[in-house]
């Protein structure tokens, strides 16, 4: 900026994009010397990056700090936004020369948009009084907005979408909740989900997955046995004392549960057994016809319900009032009558679900640092919705083998190009859409849609929230305008000659295809699935406040680390079912306490929200492994993992911290979180029911009851690794198998109940405790961050150094292991040993003396070894020693 001024020659004669740069460096921070530098880039049109430049200058200057780039270009001197923006595009004429516009300086520039409005017509306060025209206004298009340019400009994707209804857009947890449980195409409705033939009456019932219930066959179910037992006790021997376990599976778990208490496989006395096993009914709320058909041969109960939703819970507790017991007693019996809500005598004592929660719908939300700090505010969020498009011939083809009616094909075919030209054409035709096909004038209104949301992920764009914003850097960041006529070009050679699918077309397209397998592949093989940004819908505002309200200190916590790393938009994904299993399980539960057991795979809400900021083109949608026979003729399902909706199941990571806080809402309190083996316990506990009656109840250890098998290593937080070649050694482990026992107390004064005695986790960042030096249970580089205690982020990675970097995956994923084989070993020397292995000078003798640290060691290994390997077992026993010892 400094040699243009300078130059009495042609710019580009004299001032090199170096020279220009050097000057930038050298001139002060100030916002002042911002606006000049913009300015004067812009209006002599400065070399592809000049707005770039003025962007990291501005970075270095202020460590990312979200910058308005049209308050920094439009405004200096007398020029101002209160003068210029007050006012539609007329009203200030002088404020607007060639170097920039009302649209891309104002705010409220979208207000009149519209010509049938102007600032004379909607903001003559002397005719219509203080707040102007009423006729004008509506939703975000207020007086305040409009007519004073003092509230927040409107984000441009609300822009780009205003004028068409993105309703008929699948909304993601729409799609997804399709193709897993839909009549037409759902993975787990249409049966997919299961084995045929010979295997179907073995343990392994999926068609390409396991579950824990299934492989560890019946241990699982024993350990969960055991602590069901624990929670009777607590209830005070509660009758009848009713488990709901929830989408059940191939009901392998149930059917073991119910064995272990019919038969005593756990060993309690019989006395107190028979009590138990009297007390004692259990009931599946099943979804899935076909896997409620396989549960039901196997001669468990049964009821339809969806987990995600409260209206399931009239249905399970009429279920529950039609017991055995019920029928063959006093009918008219408190604990026999339904009604919509458990009573203090009716519903269940226990709802339980084990990888259930993983397959709940996802939205995923995007929320740009731009935004503000009101992150409860609905206005500022958007979520991605997908589009199904699909060549014109292909899908010609394609109905044409289904045997449609020319006539049909024909109106088909008319509607499709009718409904992809007004959708697609009228967000070319918004403001930002203008600007955007400026770049790139030959681009169809398809490929400027898609190409603006793909523009998203390109994070060193750092693309800003307001619309006024986006069509100023469209105009003059030429790098980003040479970035979306580049991905533009490509999306019109990819999307030659295409039609859009609308929700309802692609789901009637499906459904004629259910009973034609070779068609289906066919037509998953050329349709193609695209995602486009929009605003979040009053319905979807309602269904999430709850969620934004319970994690707004974490959304902060998060848009700290990454603002300062200069990331413009936080992807976070959420599944808004997990509040309303929590709110179903609140409903069956009623009045008199009970318990909640959720078991699945997953993470806190910070380690999941790094997740996936940091790989923002993944949805944190995942496939599990396939057999191969199961993928012929199939398009590549791993490529995108919408390719092959209803022929493959579908993941996501659970947020405990989410259904912690949803239990919060509803008065309900955490227990215990942790790896899955915290729910077992080796040694025999004596424990006092809170009347003061005392139990013995058995422990039970997977271990001593089978082999060290692949399954039951996992159990124990060792990672088998497929290939140690494809992962150098390590996996990360902070997703794996959870487990989050929550409690509804009868009242909120009652102590907790002991029912798991392993050391809980942490569901919050903020709550961990002082002890741990690592947080195991994030993503190692977030934690590492964290550690390093910089003023930000940006500051902290400044010292990681190449051989950190390397080290960090390693480092956590062997912590994770060993903070679960500590745990383990300790529950072994008491079951082993009894208390006096805690005394410090026993501690202290096994240390010192070499026979009896031999013969511990020799146990430790004959127990452990087989999963641990000798090396760890040692090192891991001799540092809990020590600790007992006070040495260390």
């Amino acid at each position: 900026a400094l040699c243009l001024l300078r130059a009495r020659e042609p710019p580009r004669a004299r001032c090199s994009r170096r020279r220009a740069r050097r000057a930038v460096r050298r001139m002060p921070r100030s916002a002042t010397a911002i606006r000049l530098h913009v300015a004067l880039g812009a209006a002599l049109h400065l070399p592809a990056d000049s707005l770039m430049d003025i962007l990291a200058s501005h970075a270095q200057a202020t460590g990312f700090e979200p910058l308005d780039i049209s308050n920094a270009v439009c405004w200096l001197g007398g020029w101002t936004k209160e003068r210029c923006c007050q006012g539609d595009r007329t009203t200030r004429s002088d404020c607007w020369k060639d170097q920039f516009s009302f649209e891309e300086c104002c705010p409220n520039a979208d207000c009149w948009d519209d010509p049938d409005l102007s600032y004379e017509r909607c903001c003559d306060v002397e005719t219509y009084g203080d707040g102007g025209n009423p006729a004008c206004w509506g939703g975000v298009y207020t007086f305040e907005h409009c007519c004073l340019a003092n509230s927040p400009a409107q984000s441009w994707v609300d822009i780009l979408t205003s004028g068409v209804d993105t309703e008929q857009f699948y909304s993601m947890d729409e799609f997804y909740t399709d193709a897993q449980y839909g009549d037409d195409f759902g993975y787990y409705s249409t049966g997919r989900v299961l084995h045929e033939g010979k295997e179907r009456k073995t343990a392994q019932q999926f068609a390409h997955f396991t579950t824990y219930p299934m492989a560890l066959s019946p241990h699982f179910g024993r350990v969960m046995c055991r602590l069901l037992f624990l929670k009777w006790i607590h209830l005070e021997e509660r009758a009848p004392f009713r488990v709901v376990e929830m989408g059940a599976g191939s009901g392998q778990l149930a059917y073991d549960i119910q064995q272990c208490v019919r038969h005593n496989e756990l060993g309690i006395d019989p006395r107190v057994w028979r009590r138990w096993a009297a007390a004692f009914e259990y009931l599946i709320m099943e979804r899935s016809p076909a896997l409620a058909r396989r549960q039901r041969e196997r001669g468990l109960r049964v009821v339809p319900g969806d987990a995600q939703s409260v209206h399931s819970c009239g249905a399970v507790l009429s279920a529950l009032a039609a017991s055995v017991a019920c029928k063959g007693g006093e009918l008219d019996a408190p604990e026999c009558r339904a009604g919509q809500r458990a009573t203090e005598d009716s519903g269940a004592s226990v709802v339980l679900s084990n990888e259930l929660l993983d397959a709940f719908a996802p939205v995923k939300l995007m929320l740009s640092m731009y935004s503000g700090h009101d992150v409860t505010n609905c206005r500022v969020w958007q979520e991605m919705r997908l589009v199904h498009v699909m060549a014109e011939p292909d899908l010609l083809s394609l109905v044409q083998a289904l045997e449609h009616s020319e006539s049909r094909i024909d109106s088909l075919l008319l509607d499709l190009r009718g409904y992809t030209s007004d959708m697609f054409c009228g967000i070319k035709n918004t403001t930002v859409g203008q600007a955007a096909a400026e770049c790139s004038p030959d681009s169809s209104c398809l490929a400027i849609a898609f190409g603006l949301s793909e523009l998203l992920g390109h994070v060193d764009l750092h693309l800003p929230a307001a619309a006024h914003n986006m069509r100023l850097r469209l105009r003059k960041d030429n790098e980003l305008c040479s970035r979306l006529q580049e991905i533009a070009g490509r999306l019109d050679t990819e999307m030659e000659n295409v039609v859009v699918l609308p929700r309802q077309v692609y789901r009637q397209l499906r459904h004629d295809l259910r009973d034609k397998p070779d068609l289906e592949v066919a037509f998953l093989a050329k349709v193609q699935t695209r995602q486009v940004p929009v605003p979040l819908s009053s319905a979807r505002c309602s269904e999430l406040s709850g969620w934004m309200n319970a994690h707004q200190a974490r959304i902060r916590r998060l848009l700290d680390v990454y603002r300062s790393l200069g990331y413009p938009i936080l992807h976070l994904l959420v599944r808004p079912g997990e509040w309303k299993f929590v709110e179903l399980a609140d409903c069956l539960i009623g009045s008199s306490g009970g318990f909640l057991l959720s078991i699945d795979y997953g993470a806190s809400f910070e380690a999941l929200g790094h997740s996936l900021t940091v790989d923002s083109a993944s949805d944190g949608i995942f496939i599990p492994p396939v057999p191969q026979e199961l993928l012929v003729d199939l398009p590549d399902c791993f490529s995108a993992w919408p390719t092959c909706a209803g022929r493959v199941d579908w993941t996501t990571f659970v947020d405990f911290t989410n259904l912690a806080e949803a239990g919060k809402h509803h008065g309900w309190r955490s227990l215990a979180y942790g790896p899955q083996n915290i729910l077992e316990h080796i040694s025999r506990r004596n424990v006092s029911s809170p009347s003061g009656q005392r139990y013995s109840v058995p422990g039970y250890a997977l271990l001593s009851k089978s082999w060290s098998s692949r399954h039951v290593q996992n159990w124990y937080g060792r990672e088998v690794l497929a290939s140690s070649a494809a992962t150098s050694g390590w996996e990360q482990r902070w997703t794996s198998f959870k487990a989050l026992l929550m409690e509804k107390p009868r009242s909120a004064s009652d102590p907790k109940p002991p029912i798991v005695v392993s050391p809980s986790w942490h569901l919050d960042g903020e709550e961990m405790d002082k002890c741990w030096q690592l947080d195991i249970t994030s993503l190692p580089l977030a934690d590492w961050i964290r550690r390093q205690k910089a003023k930000d982020a940006r500051e902290a990675l400044t010292s990681l150094t190449e051989a950190v970097s390397d080290r960090l995956g390693r480092e956590y994923s062997d912590a994770y292991e060993e903070a679960q084989l500590s745990v383990r070993m300790v529950d072994w020397l008491v079951a082993a040993d009894g208390c006096e292995a805690f005394r410090p000078a026993k501690a202290t003798a096994l240390l010192v003396s070499d026979g009896l640290w031999l013969s511990l060691r020799r146990r430790l290994r004959r127990a452990w070894e087989s999963v641990w390997g000798e090396e760890a077992v040692d090192r891991i026993a001799r540092r809990i020693l020590a600790r007992l010892a006070d040495l260390d």
